[in-house]
Parts: structure tokens; sequence; C-alpha cells
């Protein structure tokens, strides 16, 4: 993953990584004839390109990660630090203070390992309690400690920066005597994490907390709010990569970082806050992002039906411009507007995600037009959870809910297809849904049931 002014890796260092990592392609001939090449790329650093063209589904690689951990998350949460399952009465290793869930996870080669590193080269302070909280956070930096030689040393030509303490470090340093050299490492690999690593899907069949991954290929995947691929995780939780379009020889191969429906200056700063950079693709240069208008409130004037837009998205000192009367607007009003929508939208409650006739949503269609990207995301959530949560299944639902259900299914497909989803995970989830209420409105009436539909 890029980030600007950082150096960039020798090819030698590169062909090592991939030797070391034993990285693989999608066919028979994995190690001669790969899909993909890496290659300065104009976004910074080094990137993944196609070596031949790339048919639309394609498997363009499978990479295992490097090591796997916990991502940001509430120190009061308990979980094994080997399975990752939650769990209100876990035990933990009397010995180094692990959590585990289970003889399994405590008799486990990985828990011998840790503990045999931690007992060794870390000594507990004296009146130190709950020690056991931080180090389920920290296992993933004792996995990348512990790596071969070859492949520790090839963490460095990782995208990365300067970093200072981190939280988890702190409270870790609170409760041990560490080594100043593993200090040093497990800060340097906190800032590797945090500009490299993927996040893992947590499983829907059992209670796990969310995981991240640092995957030595897939690292090389650059960013675009437009991707050419969607990554699947496997139980193993090594990613496969698709191409979810056709990708030309020599065109670039990208994943995308963020929310694929987020407007793009909620897009631009989360990159920046998690990533480093701020974005500067054709999507974000363009003020109505290809057509959707994600990023638009309603004109300040009320006698006017138009939608403000940035006038320059890539810079944040830029007016807005409304596309009907085209007043200008100091982009300090459009903070102000934002800052109060932003305080709406943190309020939402649970009931007014289902219902539409919300309180809050009345008060947030006063500021903002149907195509914004909140009232997109909430019809999102509202497609998904109707016909699926608790008491209210597909069979219960009302005519209203499943006609509702239905056509919030195509207008987000039909947003998708405007941003050039392609063959996307998206896609295919909203497509499912659809499947589903139209199955179920068949059911219901099969004699007045018109096989002959349009999923877009």
């Amino acid at each position: 993953m890029s980030v600007p002014h950082q150096a960039i890796p020798k090819q030698s260092d590169i062909d090592n990584i991939l030797k070391s990592n034993k990285i693989m392609s999608c066919d028979c001939d994995a190690a001669q004839s790969p899909l993909w090449i890496i290659k300065k790329s104009s976004t910074g650093g080094r990137g993944l390109f196609g070596r031949k063209k790339i048919e639309k589904g394609s498997l363009i690689f499978t990479n295992k990660p490097l090591a796997i951990g916990p991502r940001n998350c509430d120190l009061d949460t308990a979980f094994c630090a080997y399975c990752y399952k939650t769990c209100e009465d876990c035990n933990y290793c009397e010995k180094c203070g692990l959590v585990v869930c289970s003889v399994n996870c405590e008799t486990s080669r990985m828990h011998q390992t840790d503990c045999k590193f931690i007992t060794m080269h870390w000594k507990l302070k004296s009146n130190v309690k709950e020690m056991s909280k931080i180090l389920g956070r920290i296992r993933i930096y004792i996995q990348l400690y512990l790596l071969p030689a070859q492949q520790k040393e090839s963490l460095l030509l990782f995208q990365h920066d300067n970093t200072s303490m981190f939280h988890e470090l702190e409270y870790l340093c609170s409760c041990f005597v560490i080594p100043d050299e593993q200090i040093e490492f497990m800060k340097t690999v906190y800032s590797i994490l945090k500009i490299n690593s993927f996040r893992i899907p947590a499983s829907d069949r059992e209670k796990s907390i969310p995981l991240r991954g640092l995957f030595p290929l897939a690292a090389f995947l650059n960013h675009n709010c437009v991707p050419n691929t969607r990554n699947v995780f496997k139980e193993d939780n090594s990613m496969e990569v698709y191409a979810s379009r056709d990708i030309e020889f020599g065109e670039e191969i990208f994943t995308c970082y963020t929310n694929f429906l987020w407007c793009t200056p909620v897009r631009r700063y989360q990159l920046y806050k998690s990533k480093n950079f701020w974005c500067k693709c054709v999507r974000c240069k363009d003020p109505y992002e290809m057509g959707t208008n994600l990023s638009a409130i309603k004109c300040f004037n009320k006698q006017c039906t138009g939608s403000i837009l940035p006038e320059n998205p890539i810079n944040p000192s830029s007016e807005w411009f409304c596309d009907s009367c085209t007043s200008k607007i100091p982009f300090e009003n459009i903070n102000s507007v934002q800052h109060i929508i932003g305080s709406l939208v943190s309020v939402l409650s649970e009931d007014d995600d289902i219902n539409p006739n919300g309180i809050v949503l009345q008060r947030l269609e006063s500021f903002l037009p149907s195509c914004s990207h909140i009232f997109v995301d909430l019809h999102l959530r509202w497609t998904l959870k109707l016909g699926y949560f608790e008491g209210m299944s597909l069979y219960e639902l009302s005519e209203y809910r499943l006609a509702l259900k239905e056509q919030l299914c195509r207008d987000t497909l039909r947003m998708a297809a405007a941003l050039g989803a392609g063959d996307a995970h998206l896609r295919g989830l909203l497509l499912y849904h659809l499947h589903a209420a139209l199955a179920e409105r068949a059911r219901r009436c099969p004699d007045q049931y018109d096989v002959s539909i349009s999923y877009t």
C-alpha cells in the first residue's frame, strides 16, 4: 500500500519477499507465470499490474497472512488469543497470562511458543492486575517478531512511517519490563500494520472479534475509489483476490481501502486518518461522483430544489456550488452543516434504522437529498435487515416492506453500477437479497409473478 514520500524497495528485495512468503498465483503455473507483476506506480511506491489481460471473475492470486490479530477494539472485551472467540468466562495461562478458551487452545503449538517467549523476555512488574487484557491484542507483534530472519527483515520493505508509543504498547509497558529493542520493533510494526493490513470479516457462525491480517503480496495493492478487484477471505484467513471487471494488459490492479458507498469527503478523510494519504483518483476529482451525487447537500435557498456540491472535491477549502441556482457557499458554512449532520447520524437509534418515518431521519431529510451517501448507507442497511432480523422473517414481511426491500435493492444496485463496481461483493450481496424478495413474491402470488425481471 503506497504512502507518499516513502522509499521504494528494490525489485530484488521484493522478489525475496515473494519467495520467502511462498506467494501463490491463481493457476497451476503459479511460480512461472503469475497474472501480475510488481513495478513502480504513479500513485507512489510500487503496485501490482496486469501481466496479461485478466478477465472479470478471474482469481488473480491467493495470499496467506504473515500474522493476524484483532483490530482496535474495547479493552474490556474478553477473547481467546488463539481462536479469537469472545467469551465471558475465559481462562488465562498462569505462566504468561494469555487468555485461552479451551484445552486445545492452551496446548496448541502457537500458545507454547508465545508462552515461552513472554516468560523468557518480559518481566512482570509488581502489583499488576488484569494484565491479560492486553496480551491478546499484542500477540500479532509477537507473531511478527518470531518470524524467520528473512521474513522478519522483509517487513521493513513495506510502507511505514515513524511513530511513537501507541495505546496498547503503553499499556503493555505498564505491566511488563520489555527490552528496548523489542519496544522499537513493535513501534515499527504498528506503523506497518496501520498502513498495510487488511480487515478480515468476522465469522457469522460464531461470536468472534474483528480481525486484521498482514498479507505480503496484497500489501502491494494500491487504493482506488473505483477498484477493479474484490477480496474473498477463506476459513484459514487466506485472501483470494478476484478481478471485478476486465483488467487490461499493463493496467494497475487496485483495491479499495474504504467503504465503496461513502462520499468523497468521508472517503478521503478516512484514508488520510488510517493510511496517511489523500486520494486524488478520478472519482475523488469529480464533484458529481460519476453521476451519483453522494456528497450532495440540499441548497440553502428554500426556494431552490437543487443540490450543493464541492467545486473542487480534492481541496478541503473549496467553495461549494448549487447545481440549480448556481449560488456559491463558503466551505466554513458547509463544515457547520456537516457537523450538524454528523451529530444527527451519531444518535440514530435502531428504531430509526428500521422506521423510515423516524424523527432523526426526518431532520436529516431537511439537509440531505435522497442520493446522499448517508441515505444510501441507511437504505443498504434496511435492505439487508428486512426479512433477516429477529421476529421479522421474509415470510412475515408485509407487502409494503417486501416491495420496499425490492426497491431498495434495485436502487442500490443502480448506484453501484454507476460507480463502476463491476462484479463486486456488494453487487453479489444485493442480488442475493433481491432474488430472495422476488422468490417470496412468487411464492405468494405464483400466477401474477413476472419472470422477465431486470436486476438493474
